[in-house]
């Protein structure tokens, strides 16, 4: 593998990481409920447009083979 490639994977790695990591803050961290609700908007926005990062990643990914 390529190293510029070994990059993509890996920045794909830690973006899933993120995500289930911001997923599980907004489903089941208390706190998320009692922010103001544009904070709530905008991590629910961060993680729309963070699970389309990881696709673009993972469509990259798959042209690797």
């Amino acid at each position: 593998m390529l190293p510029h490639q070994q990059r993509v994977i890996d920045e794909k790695t830690e973006l899933f990481d993120k995500i289930e990591k911001l997923e599980a803050f907004i489903k089941t961290n208390p706190i998320f409920g009692q922010m103001e609700l544009q904070d709530q908007q905008l991590l629910e926005e961060q993680l729309k447009h963070m699970n389309a990062y990881w696709n673009v990643l993972r469509q990259r990914v798959e042209s690797f083979v």
